[in-house]
């Protein structure tokens, strides 16, 4: 199955996170502008890291990803595009990447796995990749704050009932909510996931609220068609 951007089309056969709409989502809202050092780290297929650099002209991106068959296929998708030669997968956790390289990264940007308490899936790939298991958020931030450059920010995409508990853990490590959506699936329908950027300045965050449809079984709303539209062909 391809999912299709302009200039390129992604492969998402085998890599432990799907693409879908959370990732689509976080690398279309995020702000990666002024950065000329990106990590994404879990990329899955890639998704994100390639809209990272569709969108920024000259940073180098590095994706990580602890899952072999997740790295194998965002190594394929990164030569599948016109940004190959400032594209790198590495297989490796966060937190003994932070521990191995002395480099640091002015944009940090992840779709992280976000079920703590439910039932674990048999499948232990999909299992890893989508439990916090693997990479608790105190982990997380910690890794990040070693890793991050003094003016670096962080973008994730969380589920709301479970956004505080992240928030938390980076306020733990001097990192700040700098701004924040909420994201209704629609009008009417309670919040379900927060994305939200920190940086190391603590200040009150921007917040907005954003539908991504127009309603239930309505097509998507002009919001999310203006968001995505320059990733979509």
């Amino acid at each position: 199955m391809l999912f299709h951007f302009k200039h390129f089309a992604v492969s998402h056969a085998y890599s432990s996170m799907k693409v879908g709409t959370d990732a689509v989502l976080l690398g279309a809202w995020s702000d990666s502008s002024d950065a000329t050092t990106i990590l994404d780290i879990g990329t899955g297929c890639g998704l994100i890291a390639i809209m990272m650099a569709q969108k920024n002209n000259s940073a180098t991106i590095t994706a990580i990803d602890i899952e072999e068959n997740s790295i194998v296929e965002a190594k394929q998708n990164f030569n599948n595009t016109i940004w190959n030669h400032r594209l790198s997968a590495q297989q490796i956790s966060i937190q003994d990447f932070a521990l191995s390289t002395t480099q640091k990264f002015d944009f940090i940007i992840c779709n992280p796995p976000f079920f703590n308490r439910s039932t674990h899936s048999p499948n232990k790939i999909r299992h890893q990749a989508r439990h916090t298991d693997t990479l608790p958020p105190l982990d997380f931030f910690k890794s990040c704050l070693a890793l991050m450059a003094d003016h670096g920010k962080i973008s994730l995409i969380l589920p709301f009932d479970s956004s505080s508990n992240w928030i938390n853990a980076a306020e733990t490590f001097g990192l700040y909510p700098s701004k924040m959506t909420n994201v209704f699936s629609y009008p009417t329908k309670p919040i379900e996931r927060l994305i939200v950027e920190f940086t190391k300045i603590n200040l009150p965050p921007a917040t907005t609220d954003f539908y991504i449809r127009q309603g239930k079984n309505l097509p998507y709303s002009e919001a999310y068609i203006q968001l995505t539209n320059a990733f979509y062909l």
